[in-house]
């Protein structure tokens, strides 16, 4: 069975960054245009923030601890559940590794943003009869369930598994679900 680990062994602020690689193979996956603005507000690392410079994309880069992220138009330590500066151009996407314990929050705060978002969760999101209305609330457009856990630590893969989840405002389909995803 898969759980959290308790408080004490977890990295202070649930600092799990993602994978470079897998960064690049995720945002690969998204519909973004060249010249879109992508803000990335869990930046951490930075691999997704260089993964959307790559493919052209205007990057605001943001994380709650702070740091620099030279490939981002702009950067801020930001806790992203906040307001914002104004300052910061209109995102078409947003895309990150949010805090698994507070998943739900940044979806809603990501929907106030952008027409578009896709966050790197545990696919243990999708369990749980607390969150039938959260799902009901904000169907989405699709998730590709990683074949592989991914090892944020450097010490072997997670003991959770994952996906990709993308949300598009107003989208009110069925859920494409793409298992065993591999880059």
């Amino acid at each position: 069975m898969s759980r959290a680990k308790p408080e004490a062994e977890r990295i202070e602020g649930d600092a799990y960054f993602t994978p470079e690689r897998l960064a690049y193979d995720l945002v690969g996956l998204l519909p973004i245009m060249p010249g879109a603005v992508a803000w990335e507000p869990h930046a951490g690392g930075g691999a997704f923030v260089r993964a959307l410079a790559s493919r052209g994309v205007r990057v605001i880069a943001s994380d709650i601890a702070g740091g620099t992220w030279p490939e981002a138009e702009s950067s801020a330590q930001l806790n992203f559940l906040w307001p914002h500066p104004d300052t910061l151009p209109a995102p078409s996407w947003i895309v990150g590794n949010p805090p698994f314990r507070d998943f739900e929050s940044h979806v809603d705060r990501a929907l106030d943003l952008a027409p578009n978002f896709a966050f790197l969760l545990r696919l243990a999101v999708m369990e749980s009869l607390g969150r039938v209305a959260f799902w009901r609330r904000w169907p989405l457009r699709k998730v590709w369930v990683l074949a592989e856990r991914p090892d944020f630590t450097g010490e072997g893969g997670d003991s959770a598994a994952y996906g990709f989840f993308w949300w598009q405002r107003g989208y009110r389909g069925s859920a494409e679900i793409v298992p065993g995803w591999l880059p």
